[in-house]
């Protein structure tokens, strides 16, 4: 399985003849960026095709194909109405506390080069090494180079040997407002994964995170228990991203801890409707950016992680709520992981009429269809003792899971046993310091 890899890094610039050819390519690729961005629009009204949109920019700026292509990539998925240089910096500018020229800078700020192993890498922007030390060898046009001294992070120079043309990589430079240079090098890695013998089907809610460890062949629950991600909502921007890496990270060290797989539930946030408070809580949970660095992290590491549709978990879970004694979350989870394993148990308690997979609900079943309103009841009724006979298959007193240790070393790892009539449970309580 493939995984990106991005490495930071930095350049400088004196004042002398690099940077003015640097800052020529710099307005010549944003210009390719604002023509492919205003002729795509010819191109979704079937008046012009992609192909004739390249060589058109070409022309006009005067960038090899590759560049275009790349411009034209950094604009393809933009909704219609973009600003180009942020809104923010155009009312600078409408305003007179910004020089023409500033806005000109801010305005083209990026260059942009995807990577190419037939290549070396990259073609446009590739990483050379002189006299032991690291050069960007930017491409400015008419068969001339320029070599730019790269500084990356120690600790990130374990990765340096993906940067010698084995492995393509795509390169972005970013000016900022100060006139420095930052560097983004992106590589994609092929990772080998373990598969599990258990799975962690994870239910995101919109403060805390349910999970459900489950045996694939006994079907057994393990354990469950929540993350609590209430610091996602209450903290500031910029320590949002840190605090979604100790969640993330706190998945990976569960899933190899239970030698398990970890499968991800789907909300669909833009359709949820509730109260003003509800809605508030849901909305500003970074859901998309929480399954990202989970799946990255998790796969960085060995761990399978997959992403899967929860459509219906919340319904089952409030039926087990009622047999389990469990709040409705935990069982959503259990759920969750049942629908994962036995889709056909799923299918007859929540009345669905297909398995969604990864993406949005497709149908229920309508009232009144066959089977009856009865026959379905009955067989409801019976899923949920099959239910009841599998997760109850150990006894009171003898340990879940072949008796797992508690994890040691993990920071705000609450991991306490919880004993139930009949339902001898590990709970897994994790909060973020």
């Amino acid at each position: 399985m493939m995984y990106e890899l991005t490495i930071p890094a930095n350049i400088e610039l004196s004042v002398g003849e690099k940077e003015k050819e640097l800052e020529n390519l710099f307005f010549a690729f944003g210009k390719a960026r604002r023509l492919c961005y205003s002729l795509r629009q010819n191109e979704l009204k079937g008046e012009m095709s992609k192909s004739e949109i390249i060589k058109k920019v070409q022309e006009l700026t005067g960038l090899n194909s590759r560049y275009v292509k790349d411009a034209y990539a950094t604009i393809e998925n933009l909704p219609p109405h973009v600003t180009f240089g942020g809104l923010r910096n155009q009312r600078l500018r409408e305003k007179g506390k910004i020089t023409r020229e500033e806005y000109k800078k801010r305005r083209n700020s990026i260059i942009y080069a995807r990577g190419d192993k037939t290549k070396g890498g990259n073609l446009n922007m590739r990483i050379v090494e002189i006299a032991d030390e690291k050069y960007l060898r930017v491409n400015v046009g008419d068969r001339k180079w320029i070599f730019l001294k790269l500084f990356i992070p120690d600790k990130y120079m374990k990765y340096a040997e993906y940067l010698n043309g084995s492995h393509p990589y795509s390169v972005l430079i970013k000016r900022k407002d100060n006139d420095k240079y930052d560097v983004r090098i992106t590589i994609r890695v092929e990772c080998a994964l373990n598969e599990g013998s258990r799975l962690i089907a994870l239910d995101i809610n919109k403060s805390h995170i349910d999970l459900c460890v489950m045996d694939k062949n006994r079907m057994n629950v393990i354990a469950i228990g929540k993350i609590n991600a209430a610091e996602l909502q209450n903290t500031r921007s910029k320590k949002r991203e840190h605090q979604i890496k100790k969640v993330a990270h706190k998945v990976k060290n569960l899933a190899k801890h239970f030698n398990a797989d970890v499968f991800i539930g789907k909300l669909r946030t833009s359709k949820f409707k509730s109260h003003r408070k509800a809605n508030r809580m849901v909305h500003q949970m970074p859901h998309l950016k929480l399954r990202k660095w989970i799946k990255h992290i998790c796969v960085k590491n060995g761990v399978k992680c997959e992403e899967r549709s929860e459509a219906n978990t919340t319904k089952v879970g409030r039926m087990l709520s009622l047999i389990f004694g469990l709040d409705v979350h935990k069982c959503a989870a259990i759920a969750f992981a049942l629908k994962l394993l036995d889709f056909h148990v799923f299918k007859l308690l929540s009345v669905v009429s297909s398995n969604e997979g990864d993406g949005s609900l497709r149908g229920r079943q309508k009232r009144g269809s066959s089977p009856t309103g009865t026959a379905q009841h009955e067989k409801r009724m019976k899923c949920w003792a099959a239910m009841m006979s599998s997760f109850l298959v150990v006894g009171r007193g003898e340990k879940m899971g072949g008796g797992y240790p508690e994890m040691p070393g993990i920071r705000g790892l609450l991991f306490t046993s919880r004993l139930k009539a009949s339902l001898p449970f590990h709970m897994v309580n994790i909060k973020i310091w």
